[in-house]
């Protein structure tokens, strides 16, 4: 009979108790480079205790991970953490939530070449400039501007980016907007709506991109 399994490497009692609470695992492991100091959760608990290495964490908590259980993954964003992430990519794993400011927040998890050579190449653009419109789309890739918001609205559905509306800015105006690049889109016309690139998104991002 399949399970339900949580895998995390958070350290506060409170935090694992909220990751609990969210996911309802039936049995949770918790990764840690010390020894486990909290034992009374209400779910059953196994402690794996690894060395702070990649090869070490990559090798014994994919060992875990099998086709009949349900995974997921919430991570404290340090070092093992990052290393779980780049697991929860190669792996396809959802849900996958990392702690941000004393908040669980859902990454989108992408699947390894699910990103086409387009959407990698605006994704790039996007990321190097932290958002992006149609139009530059449209002026960086030949791409019709129609196309080019159905390629950002795909984006932004699996929440790598997000939608942004913009207003109509005066001739001159338009630099006072704290998204606006003058290297991207020109000067005094009016800009469409944005896509910014989300913090959340820009890491899947990476990690998609670098496991193509």
């Amino acid at each position: 009979m399949s399970e339900k399994i949580l895998i995390t490497n958070l350290k506060s009692k409170n935090n694992i108790q909220d990751a609990v609470s969210e996911v309802k695992p039936d049995r949770m492991i918790i990764i840690s480079s010390k020894k486990a100091k909290f034992r009374d959760f209400e779910v059953k608990t196994d402690y794996m205790k690894i060395k702070n290495r990649f090869e070490d964490i990559i090798h014994k908590a994919n060992a875990i991970l099998n086709d009949e259980d349900d995974f997921s993954i919430i991570v404290r964003p340090d070092r093992t953490g990052v290393y779980l992430l780049w697991l929860a990519q190669m792996r396809s794993l959802n849900p996958t939530y990392v702690l941000s400011h004393g908040e669980l927040q859902q990454l989108p998890i992408i699947p390894a070449g699910a990103l086409g050579e387009k959407e990698s190449e605006i994704l790039k653009l996007a990321d190097c400039h932290g958002f992006i419109d149609s139009k530059s789309v449209n002026k960086e890739f030949g791409i019709t501007k129609d196309s080019a918001k159905e390629y950002l609205k795909k984006l932004s559905d699996v929440g790598i980016l997000k939608y942004f509306e913009t207003k109509e800015f005066e001739a001159g105006e338009e630099k006072a907007h704290a998204y606006y690049s003058t290297d991207l889109l020109e000067k005094g016309k009016q800009t469409e709506d944005l896509y910014l690139m989300t913090e959340l998104g820009r890491i899947m991002v990476y990690m998609a991109l670098t496991s193509e």
